[in-house]
């Protein structure tokens, strides 16, 4: 049974991402073509070495997160970090992932769901979202009833100039 839980020193040490499957096959992105997005073919696989998952670990334990973990028999299986402290009224939702083998069993509509009562507790207006553009990752975020925005952060939008910039009421 998978369980949802804010990360504590309890749950999560340095190496519990060591082997976090973190794969994703992407075969189509967005992209914008005349002030539209338009799906396009753009095949690629993103996989995380070990220095990624370390320095990930590193960063959704360090203070300047809330994160929570879905936990399955004591290893992690997905994770929503967000940053603390809020940009204008949002609170930026800057990591989450859910493992390739958990996908499709509702965790992360659950983790999603810990992101925007957290957003809620800090009396964010919405979560931010600088959403990887593959077609399966915008269409989670929809179905989660996050929107295109066009008020982005700069600052966030420069720094992935691919992906898209949503915002998720709360």
């Amino acid at each position: 049974m998978i369980r949802i839980e804010l990360l504590s020193a309890e749950n999560f040490k340095q190496d519990s991402l060591d082997y976090y499957p973190r794969k994703q096959d992407v075969k189509k992105v967005y992209r914008k073509h005349n002030g539209e997005y338009i799906l396009e073919d753009c095949v690629y696989t993103e996989d995380w070495d070990m220095e990624k998952r370390r320095t990930v670990a590193k960063n959704i334990s360090g203070d300047d997160y809330v994160t929570y973990l879905a936990i399955e028999k004591d290893e992690v299986v997905g994770f929503i970090g967000l940053k603390k402290g809020l940009i204008e009224s949002y609170m930026i939702l800057d990591m989450m992932q859910v493992s390739a083998a958990c996908r499709g069993q509702g965790i992360g509509r659950k983790l999603f769901n810990a992101g925007k009562e957290e957003a809620r507790k800090a009396v964010a207006e919405a979560l931010y979202i600088s959403a990887c553009s593959s077609e399966e990752t915008i269409a989670f975020y929809k179905a989660m009833g996050a929107e295109l925005t066009d008020c982005t952060i700069k600052e966030i939008e420069e720094d992935e100039p691919y992906d898209l910039q949503m915002v998720c009421y709360v």
